[in-house]
């Protein structure tokens, strides 16, 4: 693995190869932030496709048709922030030859949702949003099953298992928090609970004492964080906490329990209720976590799975098109590469017609974790 620092264009690299010079290569780049408050899924991101690709190279590279290619993933950090993301796709698609990119922002998707159409790049995004699919959407597909598709489910079992339905939302003031916050208000009412109110806060905050305040002050019975960054939800539970709250938090979206764990403390996070992307226990993670674990030197986000995943299905779609320079026969590939299991067993199938009227979506599986003694605990799956 190799490491670049293009300072002009505040972007950090990560790229994972094999030595085979004479060998034709399929390049994957990862739009991520690697850096700041949403570090842990970007680098998740980029770490889960590199994993493959070792895997994958390590064995002769990738069998298309008659020839092998080895893999090579190209990571840039947009900072979460769209136009950032822009130079970043621009470098990777003019200057480093990419036909195939995985995106992780809702910003950067958005973006980028119509230049990936007009340069036929397929564009695999972690997009929360529900504007990112439409029936305009041929190259852009959804890696895995975002809260329209299970946070029903999730809530549901919230409202059998959480005491009090006085809840208010608290999400970042961006394209995910909005989305995130129009759905979660209207799935939470939907089961029956009272939302007093909802709260935007910018990604670079640190202070949210005031936000805090006001509310305590409503006295819900459940703060719910939605897409907020794993340590930052950890900030707003501990602030709460010094603030006297003590009663339940949930995070539907964007899962990271130890990165709570680390900026909230073990007993503030305690019982926080969130969605998870993975089962700790699952030997399938457990391995991905141990790869990540050698090459980043500490445990990753269970995000992971999901950019392992997507970036496996997309490799079947390039083996099933029989061509690795075709977009147009890849993206039409799709449907033949699912179903397939995923790292954890799980079966991941292709859909997305019924919500956004387009089959363009790796469905993937869901669970319901609570933190209990500092680690995350699966209790439940969304169906």
């Amino acid at each position: 693995m190799t490491l670049k620092f293009p300072r002009a264009l505040a972007l950090l690299a990560i790229t994972a190869s094999i030595g085979a010079a004479s060998a034709q290569t399929v390049k994957i780049g990862v739009i991520a932030a690697l850096t700041g408050g949403g570090a842990p899924w970007g680098l998740a991101a980029a770490e889960g496709p590199r994993i493959l690709a070792e895997e994958i190279n390590s064995k002769g590279g990738l069998a298309v048709g008659s020839k092998k290619h080895k893999v090579e993933v190209i990571a840039y950090d947009d900072q979460y922030k769209a136009a950032d993301a822009v130079t970043a796709y621009n470098r990777l698609v003019n200057q480093d030859g990419v036909k195939y990119v995985i995106i992780m922002g809702s910003a950067a998707t958005m973006a980028l949702k119509q230049q990936v159409e007009d340069d036929k790049v397929v564009a695999l995004t972690a997009s929360y949003t529900g504007k990112a699919l439409d029936k305009s959407s041929h190259y852009m597909i959804r890696l895995y099953s975002p809260p329209d598709d299970y946070i029903g489910s999730f809530i549901g079992w919230m409202k059998d298992n959480v005491k009090g339905k006085r809840i208010v939302i608290i999400n970042p003031n961006d394209e995910t928090g909005w989305d995130q916050t129009q759905l979660a208000t209207k799935v939470f009412k939907s089961n029956g609970f009272e939302v007093l109110g909802s709260e935007l806060f910018e990604r670079a905050q640190k202070d949210f004492q005031p936000m805090l305040t006001k509310v305590i002050a409503m006295k819900p019975d459940v703060i719910e964080l939605g897409g907020t960054s794993p340590a930052t939800a950890g900030l707003i539970i501990r602030q709460a906490r010094e603030l006297g709250y003590d009663k339940q938090f949930s995070k539907t979206g964007g899962a990271g329990p130890k990165d709570i764990v680390a900026s909230a403390g073990a007993k503030a996070a305690e019982g926080t209720i969130n969605m998870l992307y993975a089962d700790p226990a699952n030997e399938g993670y457990k391995r991905l976590s141990a790869a990540y674990k050698k090459a980043r030197g500490q445990d990753p986000n269970e995000i992971i799975v999901s950019f392992y995943d997507a970036a496996a299905v997309l490799v079947s779609a390039i083996q099933k098109a029989g061509t690795a320079e075709d977009t147009s026969k890849v993206v039409a590939a799709f449907p033949k590469a699912l179903p397939m299991k995923s790292v954890q067993g799980d079966q991941l199938t292709f859909g997305g017609k019924a919500t956004y009227g387009v089959d363009a979506q790796v469905m993937s599986i869901n669970y319901i974790g609570a933190i209990r003694n500092g680690e995350p605990v699966v209790i439940g799956k969304t169906k």
